[in-house]
Formats: C-alpha cells, sequence, structure tokens
C-alpha cells in the first residue's frame, strides 16, 4: 500500500484498538503499540521498513510536539521552589540505575566500555508514552507535576552521562592508538559542549519568536499554524545542526511557559489537535519494536531490565524519603518512569555511529529492552497515576496536557 493508505490503516486501527484495550483496563498508548506490533514486520508485515522510513517524519513532528508539553515543568516560578529536590531525586535515581546496570554487565563479563555505554543508555524514561498515560487519566496534582518534571530532567542527565561516558571511550581508544592530544581531547568533548548548548540556545530562540508571536495570535487555527510551524522549525533546524531535537524542543516549551502569558492556552490548543499525530507516531513506534529479539535477550538483558527497574524503584524510592513528599509520591515514582523509548533509540544510532565494534552487543540489549518496556511501562504507569488519587473523569486544564 501507498504511505496515504497506510497512514489511514494506521489511524482507525489505532482507533479500534484504544477501545478494546479500554475493556481489559489498560493504557491506550499499550494498544496503539500492540497495534504497530501486529502490523510492522514482527508480525503481519502489513507495513514494511521502506515505509516506516517514509513515515518517521510524523514522528519525529510528534516527539517535538511531546518534549515541547514536557518543557512547560519547567516554569521558573516552580522550579525555584522545588527545583533542588527534584534534581537531587533525578541524580540519585539516574546514577543508581547507571551503576547497577553497569556493575551487572561488567560482573557478567562485558568490557568497561559496553558496561557503562548500557548504563547511560539504561538511565532514559520516555516521554511520550508516559504523557499519554497521563493524557488519558487526566492527572492533574503534585505526583504528576513531579513526575513530568522528573522525566524532563531525566532526558537531560542521560544526554549528559552518555555524552560523558563516549568522550572517554573515545580517549581510550585515540590513547591506545596514538596518545592524547588537545585536539583527540577536543573533538571527544565538543560534541557534548556542543549538544547542551547549541540545543538550549536553539530553543530559547525559537520559544522567544514563539512568545512574542502568541501575543498576535486569537484564532484556534491559527495558534496551532504558531506551534506547529515552531516545533517544525525547531526539529528541523536541530537535524541539520547535529543537536538534539528533544532538548532543543524542551527548552522551546520551557522558554515559552516563562515569557509568554498566553501559554497556557498555548498548550490547552496543542492538547486539543494533536491526538491523531500521537496516535500515528505510537503505532509506528510499535511497528519499529521487533518482538523477536526478546527471547534472545539473555544473561545481559536480564542484568540491563533487572538493574533498571531496581535502579527505578529504589532510587526514588530512596531519594524521596530524604524530603518530605506525600506517601503516594514515596511508594509509586518509581513504578511511573520505566517506559523507554525516544532518546534511548537515539542514543543507540549514535552507538552505531561511533562504535561500531560495540554496536552489536548494546543494539540486542536496548532494542529487546525496549520493546519489553514499551509494552509494561505505560501500564505500570497507569497504575501509579490511579493509585496517586490524581485522576479525574473530566479533562483537566493543566499547562502540559
Amino acid at each position: 500500500m501507498g504511505d496515504l493508505a497506510n497512514l489511514g490503516l494506521i489511524l482507525l486501527l489505532a482507533l479500534l484498538a484504544g477501545h478494546l484495550v479500554k475493556f481489559l483496563r489498560i493504557p491506550e498508548v499499550t494498544g496503539y503499540l500492540l497495534a504497530g506490533v501486529v502490523l510492522g514486520p514482527s508480525v503481519l508485515h502489513a507495513i514494511g521498513r521502506e515505509s516506516l522510513e517514509s513515515l518517521h517524519v510524523f514522528s519525529e513532528v510528534a516527539l517535538g510536539l511531546i518534549l515541547f508539553s514536557v518543557g512547560s515543568a519547567f516554569d521558573l516560578t516552580r522550579f525555584l521552589q522545588f527545583g533542588r529536590r527534584l534534581v537531587s531525586i533525578t541524580l540519585v535515581e539516574s546514577l543508581l540505575v547507571a551503576g547497577l546496570v553497569s556493575l551487572g554487565a561488567l560482573i557478567v563479563g562485558q568490557s568497561w566500555q559496553v558496561s557503562l555505554l548500557l548504563g547511560t543508555i539504561a538511565i532514559e524514561t520516555a516521554a511520550a508514552s508516559t504523557l499519554m498515560v497521563m493524557r488519558e487519566v487526566n492527572a492533574e496534582g503534585e505526583f504528576t507535576d513531579t513526575l513530568i518534571t522528573l522525566i524532563a530532567l531525566n532526558n537531560i542527565f542521560c544526554l549528559i552521562a552518555f555524552a560523558l561516558v563516549a568522550a572517554a571511550v573515545d580517549l581510550h581508544g585515540i590513547g591506545v592508538t596514538s596518545g592524547i592530544t588537545f585536539g583527540a581531547l577536543y573533538r571527544s568533548l565538543f560534541p557534548l559542549v556542543w549538544q547542551l548548548v547549541g540545543s538550549v540556545a536553539l530553543g530559547f530562540l525559537v520559544g522567544l519568536l514563539l512568545a512574542l508571536w502568541a501575543s498576535q495570535v486569537v484564532e484556534h487555527g491559527e495558534t496551532v499554524i504558531l506551534l506547529a510551524g515552531c516545533v517544525l522549525l525547531t526539529v528541523g533546524v536541530a537535524g541539520v545542526l547535529d543537536l538534539s531535537p528533544l532538548i532543543a524542543s524542551l527548552a522551546v516549551g520551557a522558554t515559552m511557559v516563562n515569557l509568554s502569558p498566553k501559554s497556557q492556552g498555548l498548550f490547552h490548543a496543542l492538547s486539543r489537535t494533536d491526538p491523531p499525530l500521537y496516535a500515528i507516531f505510537f503505532v509506528i513506534a510499535g511497528a519499529d519494536l521487533n518482538v523477536v529479539l526478546l527471547p534472545s535477550l539473555g544473561l545481559l538483558g536480564l542484568v540491563y531490565v533487572g538493574g533498571r527497574i531496581a535502579g527505578k524503584i529504589g532510587g526514588t524510592r530512596y531519594a524521596t524519603s530524604r524530603f518530605s513528599v506525600p506517601p503516594v509520591v514515596h511508594r509509586f515514582l518509581g513504578m511511573s518512569m520505566l517506559a523507554q523509548a525516544g532518546l534511548a533509540i537515539g542514543l543507540l544510532l549514535a552507538v552505531n555511529r561511533r562504535f561500531p565494534e560495540l554496536a552489536p552487543t548494546i543494539s540486542t540489549v536496548v532494542l529487546g529492552a525496549v520493546t519489553l518496556f514499551e509494552l509494561i511501562g505505560p501500564v505500570s504507569a497507569r497504575f501509579a497515576l490511579v493509585r496517586s488519587g490524581e485522576t479525574h473523569p473530566e479533562p483537566a486544564e493543566t499547562g502540559f496536557l
């Protein structure tokens, strides 16, 4: 079938799957992912690899919109009040995940390079599927606000940790062959500085443009055009300049929420118009999942999965016990952070490009684990949100949903 027919099939099956999974009391996003698995190369092959490649532009746009929404968590007033606590929780959780996975990989015989790269990739929590679950259950409250901010910080920490480890692996390889020089040090560390500083700068400039222009926009249609144009511009320019579209999109949302008095209205307009794009995103994500890899995870895969789950739940529980937080935040925060996808796949592509000799082992583990976590993560997040008592029968008027 052609791409247009595939898009129609994706939307219709996403709608059907979303209704069917409600009877099982599992998140709609899980239904979308399962529909993608059935349609994709793993099962029916109704949508082939070539079609998936041509449709990935929709995924990039949807992911940009999702990260734009996540950026609203960085409201400066709230972040100044709770930022130290949130950064501390994220740091403890991220370090424990990376430490457990890396140590486990070393114990089962992997090199320090493979172990550390797996540990840093394990840090990432998928923003897309978690946000979709929040929207489905209309979550609003302290637990939800804490979760959305932690996911944003988590993705930033993951990118920094990966960049540092990748630089160390690069420098070790250079040191063994020709010795470390200033030029080699510059080439290894520059990508970290460029991706962080450049991505934030790009996001700030586009966010500033969005904030200034938003004051002149009144109609809902014009608002959607403005939002879509700015997100497309951000993702496109980030790709051309080899920046992080995730961090840049986060920065656009953070700039917008702090500079524009109309930011709440813009985020609300976005939530009323993006469901078809999100449905396409998750079905394509499901089609990309290779369920055949699950049985091949092996001992290293079990170490990765077990270490990540233990780190997420144990790290958040320990960190929240050091602060005055509601009991539900302490008990359920880690369970809501198990999903993994977007940034992890992006980092895996970076491994394939920079360290092809290490890629086969890392790819098998990460792709298999992502398949597992994308299926169980939304279910776990929904359970945590429902138990938190912050779900509502009617849509909640929030800044990020």
